[in-house]
């Protein structure tokens, strides 16, 4: 892997963290974090804090599909691909690379990854606003802990970069 290869990841992966940060923020400034009580049942309310849930995953997803395409070179494939990629980023690769994600990390995204196919499959009026506020209440902590294994990482990256110098 050539030193440019490694910076075009890297900058490809920032970017998906800013979109990462957008949606955060998004949620921040509507004071939707630690809803004890739960948000407000309103259809048109949770299809838009669902659509962030979702937009969130994708997120995730895509730097996962930018790693495992790059550095693994395949992807999974199949119905079951999307639960196939996270597996497939928890799992260290000898001589390829470590895991991208830990275990911990993943039962965490799983959550979102299940959401992101039940808002894509269901209808709006049919969102659960209990499951909905359990997802936005634990998504700060579950950002945290996705943007702690990506900088480890990218760091891992910084290094091949200093050793192919």
């Amino acid at each position: 892997m050539t030193r440019k290869d490694i910076k075009v990841i890297q900058a490809r992966i920032k970017e998906e963290q800013k979109n990462i940060t957008e949606l955060l923020e998004e949620l921040k400034r509507k004071n939707l974090f630690d809803q004890q009580s739960g948000l407000i049942d309103d259809n048109f309310f949770l299809r838009g804090v669902g659509s962030i849930l979702h937009d969130y995953y994708v997120a995730v997803e895509n730097i996962l599909e930018i790693i495992c395409s790059e550095l693994d070179e395949r992807l999974p494939e199949g119905s079951n691909w999307h639960m196939e990629l996270l597996k497939q980023a928890s799992l260290e690769i000898p001589e390829v690379r470590p895991a991208i994600v830990s275990k911990s990390t993943l039962f965490k995204l799983d959550r979102y990854r299940a959401f992101r196919h039940v808002f894509r499959n269901v209808y709006g009026f049919n969102l659960d606003v209990k499951r909905i506020t359990e997802l936005v209440n634990e998504l700060p902590e579950t950002a945290e802990s996705f943007s702690k294994d990506i900088s480890s990482f990218c760091a891992l990256l910084d290094q091949i970069d200093q050793d192919n110098r």
